[in-house]
């Protein structure tokens, strides 16, 4: 009897990508983050997340030509966690009143609630500030944005394994990876490059999933891709 061998070569793109309508706009290069303990490593179909680097992020805040509080809002150094989301973040005034008895709501880009921030108490989620009552007491309604600019291109930013349970931004999808890279611990990898945007067809088969993931995480994560103009097939 003739004897069998079973041979498993790397994965290929061809696996990954059923269809892709053009590669110089569909990708982009970038860098691994470096690993932390240990080293970091991606593999072709690994679903990506991005964490911004310090230059990449301008963070800026106006108050409201109508308020009737005449306190002010300022940011602190970092204004932003790693969580931040780039566009308009409102702060609104729900409950009046000076320091200690304001309450102000505050909602990311995509009209979530973040939290509730006080009068005269530092403020940390995805954005960090401190609202400072003035004269004039702040009243319901009364309002500030803080606008946040991130640069995605900026050589600062560093890519990571997604990770649909985390909350510090690397839950979510930045693109998917059409290499397999190592980042060795405190070194950080470039000449990587990762689909960022359709049109592209991909086999779901080849995706790598994180180990756990659970179905409903999967089902969001083919949506955002979709909305990336990623289709999984």
């Amino acid at each position: 009897m003739l004897a069998t061998y079973k041979y498993t070569g790397k994965k290929r793109r061809s696996q990954l990508v059923k269809s892709e309508s053009n590669p110089e706009f569909t990708r982009e290069t970038f860098t691994l983050l470096a690993g932390s303990g240990a080293a970091r490593a991606v593999t072709i179909g690994t679903l990506l997340a991005m964490t911004y680097g310090v230059s990449a992020v301008d963070v800026a805040q106006a108050a409201d030509a109508g308020n009737t509080g005449d306190g002010v809002l300022t940011l602190s150094d970092p204004a932003y966690t790693n969580a931040v989301k780039p566009g308009d973040y409102t702060v609104v005034c729900t409950t009046g009143g000076a320091d200690g008895v304001s309450k102000f709501r505050v909602e990311d880009p995509d009209g979530n609630h973040v939290g509730t921030a006080t009068g005269g108490a530092a403020f940390a989620k995805q954005v960090r500030f401190t609202i400072a009552g003035g004269a004039a007491d702040f009243v319901e309604g009364d309002k500030f944005v803080v606008s946040v600019a991130v640069e995605l291109g900026d050589a600062t930013n560093k890519v990571v394994e997604w990770d649909p349970n985390a909350a510090d931004g690397t839950e979510r999808i930045w693109g998917v990876s059409l290499v397999e890279l190592e980042a060795q611990d405190g070194a950080d990898a470039p000449g990587g490059l990762a689909l960022r945007r359709g049109d592209v067809i991909l086999y779901g088969a080849e995706i790598a999933w994180p180990a756990g993931i659970t179905d409903a995480q999967k089902a969001a994560a083919i949506v955002d891709l979709e909305n990336m103009r990623m289709l999984v097939r």
